[in-house]
């Protein structure tokens, strides 16, 4: 679907296990005893120290880590100070944090310094060769797709900016180029639900104009009472009411042969849609308190994501000041109406978001794509950013989970019923197909319910914890995904 590198988990063979290694960093001989018997029974070989500082001095000599196990209270320095060390050298590898008194702070603090988890004692030894085995994973990953860091060398790639190549995204970059053609005189209209990216489009029109070097001025029709909205659009002169102290230029003015940008403009007050319709008119106002008439020549960008007809039929929209306007209009479509875009969105998403955050995330799983591309987006694209900046924060490592995904996605109503498309038209192979859908989702919504908690899942399906296992290896889910 031209999105970004999709990888399938890649295992480590015995020989790769002992290439990367496990430290185990504890004051506790029992604890370093007791982590280190459970390891090299699987085949990992460990080093181990006693002291911060020794681990640091361990650093310089050896960085081929795989996972290193770091209590938080030892002797000489705290765990913490020895994560932001690692961190501060630029090591990478997975930092699982030890204490053996869990508090909200040290939790955040931990997080906040980049551990890829953090566990209380005592330890569940289970858990403890779970995790060296997903980190094992990941490390070896990092080491064999370095290709693939989305770490960005230029901001300017990370810009915001329209995004799309459904026809209806193409409809609207015509009309972007058909309009700024055209002189500042003609006043563009975008609608659009909340969240299309109506002031992008606005952008977009300044920048590809030949007033591009002039100013783009927004006015938010909603943000501001009448009295100051006034004000702030026509400016005003020294003593025009109680508090002017000195002359005040408006948004109108200080627009000069740019573009003057008002979003919302289906909440602007009646008073102030007759006194902008003569603005319209006449391309000329007055401030404030003054007399002296100031000329407008800059481009007027309307938008709304109300129905501007129903608004004027209703009595809240002047009917002359919507004729006025709507010389020119733009309709932005739905992300649910363009899913084709949701791929090529993700892909900018990751970019902005791995360089603003820091972080390398470069896989999405095909769980959580068929999630992204079957929800609605009630808020647009601007809900698909919010979802994919969290998304991010919350992935421990290169991979864009389930887990990561907030419960309105996973749970909406289009991903509850099967999503079954018929191509077979032979029965046999179309009630398998149907069979083969019915039993991932069954097992998605069993591990979600549950947890990932596998032994449980098995249970409450009545079968065999082996049979399990075979069916998440059919259907490639990873149950770690969906632990709390």
């Amino acid at each position: 679907m031209g999105l970004v590198v999709f990888l399938k988990s890649l295992y480590l063979t015995e020989i790769e296990m002992n290439k990367l290694k496990v430290c185990i960093v504890d004051d506790d001989p029992k604890i370093v005893y007791a982590i280190r018997i459970i390891l090299e029974e699987k085949g990992y070989e460990i080093m181990s120290c006693s002291r911060g500082n020794e681990f640091i001095n361990m650093l310089n000599k050896n960085s081929r880590f795989g996972v290193v196990f770091l209590d938080i209270a030892m002797p000489d320095i705290s765990g913490l100070q020895v994560l932001k060390e690692i961190r501060n050298k630029g090591y990478n590898f997975p930092v699982v944090v030890i204490t053996g008194f869990g508090t909200m702070e040290t939790a955040i603090k931990a997080i906040q310094l980049g551990a890829f988890e953090y566990i209380t004692k005592p330890l569940d030894m289970q858990k403890i060769l779970s995790l060296t085995k997903h980190a094992m994973e990941i490390s070896n990953k990092k080491t064999k797709n370095k290709d693939l860091q989305f770490i960005l060398k230029n901001k300017q790639d990370t810009k915001e900016d329209l995004i799309g190549n459904s026809n209806a995204m193409q409809d609207v970059f015509k009309m972007i180029g058909a309009i700024t053609t055209t002189p500042n005189i003609t006043p563009v209209l975008i609608e659009g639900e909340s969240g299309t990216g109506k002031e992008l489009v606005a952008k977009a029109l300044h920048r590809n104009s030949s007033n591009k070097d002039e100013p783009f001025i927004v006015i938010n029709c909603t943000t501001l009472p009448e009295n100051l909205l006034e004000s702030e659009l026509f400016g005003h002169e020294k003593g025009a009411f109680t508090g002017a102290f000195e002359r005040k230029l408006g948004k109108l003015e200080l627009a000069k042969n740019g573009s003057i940008f008002f979003d919302e403009i289906g909440e602007l007050s009646i008073n102030l849609q007759q006194k902008l319709l003569r603005v319209l008119q006449e391309r000329e106002f007055e401030r404030l308190g003054g007399n002296t008439i100031q000329k407008v020549v800059a481009r007027f960008i309307f938008a709304t994501n109300t129905n501007l007809e129903k608004e004027v039929s209703e009595g809240r929209f002047r009917e002359d000041l919507w004729f006025r306007i709507n010389v020119i209009s733009i309709k932005i479509p739905p992300l649910r109406e363009r899913k084709d875009d949701i791929p090529l969105l993700l892909k900018y998403f990751l970019k902005r978001f791995n360089f603003e955050l820091g972080k390398s995330v470069t896989e999405i799983t095909d769980d959580v794509l068929k999630f992204l591309i079957n929800y609605d987006y009630p808020g647009n694209v601007r809900e698909l950013s919010n979802l994919i900046e969290r998304g991010i924060i919350l992935s421990k490592d290169q991979t864009f989970s389930l887990y990561s995904l907030p419960d309105i996605v996973l749970y909406n109503e289009k991903t509850a019923d099967l999503d079954f498309v018929l191509t077979n038209f032979n029965l046999k192979k179309a009630r398998k197909d149907m069979l083969n859908i019915f039993e991932k989702k069954y097992l998605i919504e069993l591990l979600k319910k549950h947890h990932g908690n596998v032994t449980l899942a098995s249970k409450i399906a009545g079968i065999e914890r082996q049979s399990f296992y075979r069916l998440l290896k059919k259907y490639e889910i990873d149950p770690k995904i969906f632990h709390p």
